[in-house]
């Protein structure tokens, strides 16, 4: 045992020579004061270095699953599109189209003023998808002799026609509208038919019309955006009152004469009753403007959100349609949270400068000079990863940011308002992250082994060199 104890003293690193052959310098005291003092302080530094975290920011090919949604977020007002045909459309450049998308979209009738009838309010439903009117076989009423009872109502009447009568059923439509000249042969026999039921005498319902291109400040007040606009007036006007709340009435029913008699049929029990609701009328616009709030799921690819009037069996005339519109909120993506979002601003602070990348809180608006105006807004989207230390797991989350540029045109198409967006293929990755304990213990070592060997050079140096001078001071004597 001994011997082998012996053979293990041979690989000794650290041999130790006798202290009687050592000697201790006041120099040497010094060297090691001031050795110390910088290892006690480089430490430190090292410690307070490997405690703390460091943000990198990197660009790097976007790495999010395949067939992964993006969620658009908008709060949009437009004081002069009516609810009854605002709707909200979806394309990209894979050939997806999808239009009129109602189950994430609240519709809200406003005033010119952006604000609210009643403070309330009332949100709009609209299903899915409508289909369209039916309407009798063009020719049906070609061999009866020309029947043309009614004359448009003007400005001059068309207050005292309404006072008149308990009921009016007003078509309000325009000339050159294609399903104005389906309806008008209909409109004039079911109006024949009507009227010989319930004469003059009966006096409880009464059909008119009112042509929109000669009476424009007329429609206009009525908020007629669409031809033909049937709207049912009682006691003087389109609206009943149920529990203080006033709701406008307009047909959106089949355009066939059966329909239509059978829908006056059904008018007439309510005479002189403004407070009773007819099943067969949706509500009618009380404002000329909607405002419209949600948000649509689309494919991470190159895509187009469009607000525009549509409706089928209504023709819209261009020079109407004003898309002058205020964003309240537009964003991507889920919302962080407001401890996430301080996170984000300590992270990443150059998503949080002038433009405001992450999303439009502040209101912008968007006027055209001219009504027939298509408004466009382009988006620029790079997905921002944040990745903090703590919480690596729970804390990751993604932030969209982008940038927008907008522009006014006209043309002949219908008028819009457009949110063209574009994906970029690169992802920004912020992480926080923290030096590997492994590291730390290395950097100790270097700190302590470098300072201890340096300071033995310099002791070293200058032992030999106060000796040397010591000799030739020696020898100068002698």
């Amino acid at each position: 045992m001994a011997r082998l104890f012996s053979k293990l003293k041979a690989i000794d690193f650290f041999k130790k020579i006798p202290s009687d052959l050592t000697e201790a310098t006041l120099t040497g005291a010094w060297i090691s004061i001031l050795a110390a003092v910088i290892m006690v302080f480089l430490f430190t530094a090292e410690m307070m270095s490997f405690l703390s975290t460091t943000t990198t920011t990197q660009l790097i090919v976007d790495r999010s699953p395949q067939n992964e949604l993006l969620k658009l977020n908008f709060n949009i007002s437009f004081p002069a599109l009516s609810c009854e045909f605002a709707t909200v459309d979806v394309s990209d450049t894979l050939g997806t189209k999808r239009m009129n998308l109602t189950k994430t979209v609240r519709k809200m009738p406003i005033t010119t003023e952006l604000e609210r009838m009643s403070e309330k309010g009332s949100a709009v439903e609209d299903s899915s998808h409508k289909p369209g009117p039916k309407y009798d076989e063009e020719g049906r009423f070609d061999d009866e002799p020309d029947i043309d009872i009614t004359v448009p109502l003007s400005h001059v009447n068309f207050e005292a026609t309404l006072a008149r009568y308990p009921i009016v059923v007003v078509n309000f439509f325009a000339p050159w509208c294609h399903w104005c000249q389906r309806l008008e042969p209909t409109w004039e026999a079911a109006t024949k038919e009507v009227h010989d039921k319930y004469p003059e005498w009966d006096g409880r319902i009464r059909f008119a019309k009112v042509d929109c291109t000669q009476e424009m400040e007329l429609c206009r007040t009525h908020f007629i955006q669409g031809f033909p606009s049937i709207r049912v007036f009682r006691k003087g006007h389109d609206d009943i009152v149920i529990g203080g709340m006033h709701e406008h009435e307009s047909y959106m029913g089949d355009r066939t004469k059966e329909a239509l008699v059978a829908f006056a049929d059904s008018l007439v029990p309510s005479a002189g009753q403004p407070h009773r609701k007819h099943a067969a009328l949706s509500a009618a616009p009380k404002t000329p403007g909607c405002n419209l709030a949600g948000f649509v799921m689309v494919k991470k690819v190159p895509g187009t959100l469009t607000v525009v009037a549509r409706s089928e069996g209504h023709s819209f005339d261009h020079t109407w349609m004003n898309m002058t519109h205020l964003v309240h909120t537009f964003h991507v993506g889920t919302r962080p949270s407001p401890r996430k979002y301080q996170q984000l601003k300590r992270l990443h602070p150059a998503g949080e400068g002038e433009g405001d990348l992450f999303w439009w809180r502040e209101k912008r608006e968007k006027r055209g000079e001219h009504p027939q105006s298509t408004h466009e807004h382009y988006l620029q989207i790079v997905l921002t990863s944040i990745e903090p230390r703590r919480s690596r797991h729970s804390g990751n989350y993604d932030a969209y940011e982008y940038t927008a540029h907008s522009h006014t045109y006209q043309s002949d198409a219908i008028p819009s308002a457009r949110f063209t967006y574009d994906l970029s293929p690169i992802q920004i990755l912020v992480q926080e992250t923290a030096r590997p304990w492994y590291q730390f213990l290395t950097t100790s070592c270097a700190i302590i082994g470098g300072v201890f060997t340096v300071a033995g050079i310099l002791d070293a140096l200058l032992y030999q060199s106060f000796k040397v001078v010591k000799k030739l001071n020696l020898g100068k004597q002698g």
